[in-house]
């Protein structure tokens, strides 16, 4: 099985950390799959590829990123050109696929961090995220994605490279990387308060 972080952010969207220091980190963990989903941008993932192909990093990348759309963030796996944000759901998901990716809703029913609150958007995507670090609404996404039989994923949400692999998928390695995410089995756990806390002082000095 390979082990896959699916949700990281650098600092090329609202992330800590630089793409570099996250590919690092990753390999320190040895985790085989990871996938930089910068908020409405692959620039992240392009990096990292351009990257683990220079230094022969012992690391795939599922380039992808978060992008926001009219109802929710949704996660692109597969793409490599940005998706324009802010149209709907429906429109979000026929995008990926032109270019080729597939769609999971991140975070559902978060709706303080811009998960969807839409039954409907369960319908329209791939898989569901439904175990976030930092969620509370875990149990929800869940109990949807099998009402609704989709897939599921786990997500770090990583701002930071300290943060990355808090939440880890097993893919089975006998299949490409975009199939063997339908078949994601995941175990993770919640960022605690003082990460939290820290990673929220750290955004508001950024703004000051």
């Amino acid at each position: 099985m390979l082990r896959a972080e699916l949700h990281v952010h650098s600092s090329i969207s609202d992330g800590k950390d630089s793409v570099r220091k996250i590919l690092n980190a990753a390999v320190e963990k040895k985790i085989d799959v990871i996938s930089i989903t910068d908020h409405d941008t692959v620039q992240g993932s392009l990096e990292a590829l351009d990257i683990v192909e220079e230094e022969k990093l012992p690391i795939k990348i599922l380039p992808g990123c978060e992008i926001t759309s009219s109802s929710g963030h949704i996660l692109a796996f597969g793409i490599v050109k940005d998706v324009e944000p802010k149209m709907s759901a429906e429109e979000t998901c026929r995008a990926v696929r032109g270019l080729g990716g597939v769609c999971f809703l991140a975070h559902p029913f978060d709706f303080i961090r811009g998960g969807s609150v839409r039954l409907r958007d369960f319908r329209i995507v791939d898989g569901i995220e439904t175990f976030n670090a930092k969620s509370y609404f875990n149990f929800m996404a869940k109990r949807y994605a099998r009402k609704f039989s989709k897939p599921e994923i786990a997500g770090s949400d990583a701002h930071s490279a300290r943060s990355v692999g808090l939440a880890i998928n097993y893919l089975p390695n006998n299949m490409n990387l975009m199939e063997s995410i339908f078949h994601a089995r995941y175990d993770g756990k919640r960022v605690s308060i003082r990460e939290r806390l820290a990673f929220l002082l750290f955004q508001l000095s950024q703004r000051l």
